[in-house]
């Protein structure tokens, strides 16, 4: 009788355990097969396959297209369709034909979506990768909006867009009009590294675009690293026309201009009676305009502090405490100030050291005396250090009292030398910090 040979995993699999271990440590590899393992039994596909990416094939993903694997699964066992709630799609932008690029190699992919039944979140990653060699001929974004556009979609709640590249505004209005076509949006991401210039006069509030269903947003993120316009913020909130702020919930905008402040205020002032959460992220103007005291519902607040300026850091500080004085009225529950104190990833760049320099003592005054605040919440994105409790009761004295509220510290700490990633957290309750597991404060800038 021949024996039977052991059984063994393939030699590819192999080589991505081995690459996990590298990178991420022996006990996350460990989970990480221990999820492949587990994703054969019924009983744990509707949680693993919550959410699905999908790529083409590319010299950067060797591996071959996940978007065929995809179809492929889904065809042999249908009953996974149902499970999947969120779908992302990364498109490179090559020299070489793509499959959005092919009306042929779309097929296959147009009668899977829409037995996504159960689909609410949609994130759309259009992604440049560069190389001197290649003659760029990126394939526009705009023939991905028309397979979409063409499909039967099911009923989306949330959309993201996000690309590092230039993206035409034009190409982003597309967008906004399918959406609106297809109705139930309520979370809009766009979240774009760059804007290219409009290749037509933007759209005003008094000229709306023709909607089969009104969107009404509860939750609008704006954001771009060369900064947002007034021109550029005014076009992707009224190309979503007819847009109802008075449900938005939350808003987040980043780096935002003096002239896309003025705009600014006319959204919050619309939204004032139901927005609960605002977020600023990246560099944000002069704020000596704002007030909240007619937000009744504002309950949480959060911006970026950048370490690296220590005068410009200070006085945005210092408008801050001025502009919390202002609102009387205004009852906080959380107020959220996030840092990256390692700049550009070098030792020199751990500006920590400037912390206990600043007037915090000053907002801590004007968070718990003025909108009676209950919690402050520091999170440091990346450091070398991590930082003291006693700086910490020197900064923020009134919050260590526990009948007052709460001072939370969350740290990613990367140790010079070694390399070690380490995650921790403070609260003013105990006065001492504790270790968590790194991973478990990765989505600290998720947030935004």
């Amino acid at each position: 009788m021949e024996a039977k040979a052991a059984p063994e995993l393939p030699q590819d699999v192999l080589d991505v355990i081995m690459e996990k271990m590298n990178t991420f440590g022996d006990r996350q590899s460990l989970r990480q097969c221990a999820l492949a393992a587990r994703c054969l039994l019924p009983a744990a596909q509707r949680i693993l396959f919550r959410r699905i990416m999908l790529y083409e094939a590319s010299p950067w993903w060797p591996r071959g297209s996940r978007t065929n694997q995809f179809i492929s699964l889904v065809k042999s066992s249908p009953h996974l369709a149902k499970y999947i709630t969120e779908l992302r799609l990364l498109v490179f932008y090559l020299d070489s034909p793509s499959e959005w690029d092919d009306a042929q190699s779309r097929k296959p992919l147009a009668p899977i979506i829409p037995h996504l039944h159960s689909l609410q979140k949609l994130q759309l990653n259009l992604v440049l990768r560069f190389d001197p060699t290649m003659a760029m001929v990126p394939v526009s974004s705009l023939q991905v909006f028309t397979f979409l556009g063409g499909t039967a979609m099911p009923r989306i709640t949330s959309f993201s867009l996000s690309g590092s590249f230039p993206i035409d505004m034009n190409e982003v209005f597309g967008i906004c009009e399918w959406l609106a076509a297809h109705g139930g949006l309520q979370d809009l991401r766009l979240d774009l590294e760059s804007l290219r210039g409009l290749t037509t006069s933007p759209r005003t509030v008094s000229d709306p675009v023709k909607t089969v269903t009104p969107i009404y947003l509860r939750k609008l993120t704006i954001t771009a690293s060369q900064g947002i316009t007034e021109e550029v913020l005014r076009w992707a909130t009224s190309s979503i026309s007819p847009l109802r702020f008075h449900e938005l919930h939350e808003l987040t905008v980043g780096n935002l201009t003096e002239q896309s402040s003025v705009y600014l205020l006319c959204i919050l002032n619309t939204a004032k009676s139901s927005i609960t959460c605002l977020r600023f992220k990246g560099s944000i103007p002069s704020l000596s305009a704002f007030h909240f005291n007619s937000f009744r519902h504002l309950r949480c607040i959060a911006y970026d502090h950048h370490l690296f300026n220590f005068e410009h850091s200070r006085t945005k500080l210092d408008e801050w405490c001025a502009l919390l004085k202002r609102s009387r009225e205004l009852r906080l529950e959380s107020f959220i100030i996030q840092t990256n104190t390692n700049y550009k990833g070098s030792p020199l760049g751990d500006h920590l050291a400037t912390f206990p320099n600043y007037p915090w003592n000053k907002l801590e005054d004007a968070l718990v005396n003025g909108t009676k605040c209950r919690q402050v919440e520091i999170r440091i994105i990346m450091s070398h250090v991590r930082m003291g409790s006693d700086t910490l009761r020197e900064c923020f004295p009134l919050l260590h009292d526990k009948s007052v509220g709460e001072l939370v510290v969350r740290q990613r700490l990367s140790l010079l030398g070694s390399g070690e990633l380490m995650g921790w957290e403070y609260s003013s309750y105990s006065g001492e910090w504790k270790n968590v597991p790194f991973e478990s404060l990765l989505d600290l800038n998720a947030f935004w």
